[in-house]
């Protein structure tokens, strides 16, 4: 800005904020080279080294490789808990806000503001081309729908009409055909309607800038103090309406492809038409969203503003002669911008990537393997030595089939028609050299296998000492790279999330959280609350993590049982928090379904409670006395169990006594029944035999008597 320049209206702040992007576009164009090259070595496009024609194409990919073993151990450190930041109380009132701010951005506006999705962006970006940056911001949402309604009741649409966020379009009424609506309500009526509701709605978010777009004075060290920052968007127009700006500002906006469109759009057209208003709203725009430091008021303290402007449609020319259209200018407390990186230089606002250190490792690699490649190419297709004049089907030396002949001419052997000329295998000369690199890269880098995860068992071939120093030495890289993204741009952000969140908070909110619903009022939080970025222990694999767990665990056992329950070192709490990062570090979401989290009153009342009990000594006596009285009560027991143990044997020797006497008489009372059945058995045969006797005698007696009958009767006959 010249000496003579006066910021006394929107426009000449805008031709002073114009220049102000201009050199910080020349900035950014200086290092555009670098970040695309950079790019292009990740997506394997080596542009420096051509590939010739019949020769080998592979590229080496390890600046692809080193950032997908070191982005995974970044991810799950960050994300791969039960929470990614904790904000910490500035005053004794803010205890329970703290904690209902961790839980409620943990548990709800990570996943509403797409917070995970901007950080990876954003460290990829760190890691890749230097810097990347996150934007806190909240946009507003103005959302359309329309919803037909067909033959609806009266008692379906009440409230629906009265709302002034609907918009009742194409309403016709019928009569009601109900006999039973129509008996409580002679003039009801049926409705066939189109609703069209119109809502808006605050939506806090993190994004992450693309680092071509982002714009920093170029002298500056850091965006707190740099005189502009912002970025370069491409927007619709629609879009920007939707945001809420004036649709006739967006309307004049120069169209980003730097056409002019009234002849195309309009010509044909009526004053209005769809068309042509159509394609008007769908038109990409470029505007400028920038944070400048200047003076507005005259008190010699230049303040930070927020400009949103772009250039005025059929006006180009430099930025001293464009005419620029302002949407907003207004005054705020920072710019809602954080850098990421993952090594920081002094007294510099861009940070140092991989990509730096494994450029030139790539390309050499790639020389080095396309050139093995064509060794082996080379060697294991030799190239022939003919003798073309000897062969009658020359045609058949280079276009050949299995089986089909070489005819020679007459004269010739086969030895003098064909030869090869062999090429040396020098291959295997090139992977020592590979390894080398190898080596350079992570001597550059401090990147190892370790880095994404895997322990020192899995590096074979070494040493076990040799193991453990590169395994720890990849853990220790990646653990700086993640505390350096947590305690610089992460941390920055979570803390202009929490503002965004409290200040566009309308109210209460109940949302289901941990298996239970609780409701959270923002709205009481403290603003000024600082927050940490938890990183747990680290870089490195879950198992590392869950034996570090385990040592802890360990020496908390110790402690309790050393120093009982209530002692000065570990408490309850401490012991569900190792419980709980426990958990989460076998992957499990949450801790509740394996542990109950200590009640802290119910805690007090066991410890008041312990604390109650007799003295150690009195305990003692009181056990012995327990003891002999338990050992009294055992004898008297034993006695009792003794007699009738003795009762119960007598009982058993009388019974077996009454029942030896009970079958003895039941055998004697058998041998006399069986007797008397004998001696009956016996009389009845003697009275049958004597009765036979007498029957005998008898008919004897009456066969002698008719015999004697007889014979005077014969005698006289004769």
């Amino acid at each position: 800005m010249t000496d003579d320049d006066t910021l006394d209206d929107d426009a000449a702040i805008a031709r002073h904020a114009a220049r102000l992007v201009s050199s910080a576009r020349d900035h950014l164009d200086l290092q555009s080279k670098g970040r695309q090259e950079a790019l292009e070595y990740y997506r394997g496009e080596i542009k420096d080294l051509p590939t010739k024609a019949g020769r080998s194409s592979v590229v080496s990919r390890d600046i692809r490789v080193n950032v997908k073993k070191v982005m995974p151990s970044i991810m799950r450190t960050l994300f791969g808990g039960g929470g990614v930041v904790k904000y910490l109380p500035v005053g004794q009132d803010d205890e329970q806000g703290a904690e209902q701010a961790t839980d409620y951005v943990n548990h709800v506006t990570v996943g509403e503001a797409d917070v995970k999705r901007a950080c990876h962006d954003a460290i990829q970006d760190a890691i890749l081309i230097k810097t990347g940056i996150l934007k806190w911001s909240a946009y507003r949402e103005r959302k359309v729908t329309i919803q037909d309604y067909t033959d609806q009741p009266d008692d379906a649409v009440v409230g629906l009409f009265d709302d002034p966020k609907n918009e009742i379009l194409d309403h016709v009424k019928e009569p009601e055909t109900d006999p039973d609506l129509l008996a409580l309500d002679p003039t009801a009526k049926r409705h066939t309607f189109r609703l069209r509701r119109v809502t808006e709605k605050v939506c806090p978010r993190i994004e992450a800038v693309p680092r071509g777009s982002f714009l920093i004075s170029a002298d500056a060290e850091s965006i707190e103090e740099a005189e502009l920052v912002g970025e370069e968007q491409m927007f619709s127009r629609s879009k920007l309406v939707g945001m809420g700006y004036d649709r006739d500002a967006v309307w004049a906006l120069a169209r980003h492809d730097g056409k002019d469109d009234d002849d195309d759009d309009r010509k044909g057209a009526d004053a209005y038409d769809v068309r042509a208003e159509t394609r008007k709203a769908t038109q990409v725009v470029r505007v400028w969203e920038i944070y400048i430091r200047i003076d507005l008021d005259g008190d010699g303290v230049a303040e930070l503003h927020r400009l949103h402007f772009g250039e005025r449609a059929g006006h180009g020319g430099t930025a001293e002669t464009q005419e620029h259209i302002v949407l907003a200018l207004e005054p705020v407390d920072e710019a809602p911008y954080a850098e990421v990186v993952i090594e920081r230089d002094a007294h510099e606002f861009e940070g140092h990537s991989l990509s730096e250190d494994l450029t030139d490792v790539q390309r050499v690699k790639t020389a080095l393997t396309r050139a093995a490649l064509d060794n082996l190419y080379a060697h294991n297709n030799p190239r022939p030595v003919v003798n073309l004049s000897a062969v009658a089907n020359p045609e058949n030396l280079t276009k050949w089939s299995f089986g089909e002949p070489i005819v020679l001419n007459e004269g010739y052997n086969p030895g003098d028609v064909l030869d090869w000329q062999a090429v040396p295998f020098v291959a295997d000369k090139s992977f020592a050299m590979l390894e080398y690199m190898d080596g350079v890269a992570r001597d550059r880098t401090g990147i190892t296998d370790a880095s994404g995860g895997l322990d020192a068992d899995s590096l074979h071939n070494t040493s076990a000492t040799a193991a453990n120093l590169m395994s720890e030495s990849g853990i220790a890289t990646a653990d700086s790279i993640v505390r350096s993204i947590a305690e610089g741009g992460l941390k920055r952000a979570f803390r202009g999330l929490l503002r965004l969140v409290i200040a566009h908070a309308d109210g209460e909110r109940t949302v289901r959280m941990k298996g239970e619903w609780v409701t959270y009022d923002p709205r009481v939080w403290n603003v000024d609350m600082d927050c940490e970025v938890n990183v747990g222990l680290g870089g490195g694999s879950r198992e590392r993590d869950m034996m570090m767990l385990q040592t802890v665990y360990g020496l908390q056992k110790e402690v309790v049982a050393a120093f009982g329950p209530d002692n000065p070192f570990v408490k309850p709490e401490q012991l569900y928090n190792t419980f709980e990062k426990i958990v989460e570090t076998a992957g499990f979401p949450s801790a509740l379904p394996f542990f109950t989290k200590p009640d802290p009153e119910e805690v007090a009342a066991k410890m008041e409670a312990a604390k109650n009990k007799p003295d150690p000594e009195e305990r003692k006596v009181q056990a012995q006395i327990q003891i002999e009285q338990a050992k009294m009560e055992f004898g008297r027991e034993k006695e009792a169990a003794q007699m009738d143990a003795d009762l119960k044997v007598k009982m058993a020797e009388l019974e077996k006594e009454g029942i030896a006497r009970r079958e003895e008489l039941q055998a004697e009372m058998l041998k006399e029944d069986q007797r008397l059945a004998f001696e009956r058995e016996k009389l009845s045969q003697e009275r049958e035999l004597r009765v036979m006797d007498i029957v005998a005698r008898s008919q004897a007696a009456r066969e002698s008597a008719q015999a004697r009958a007889q014979q005077p009767e014969s005698a006289n006959a004769r």
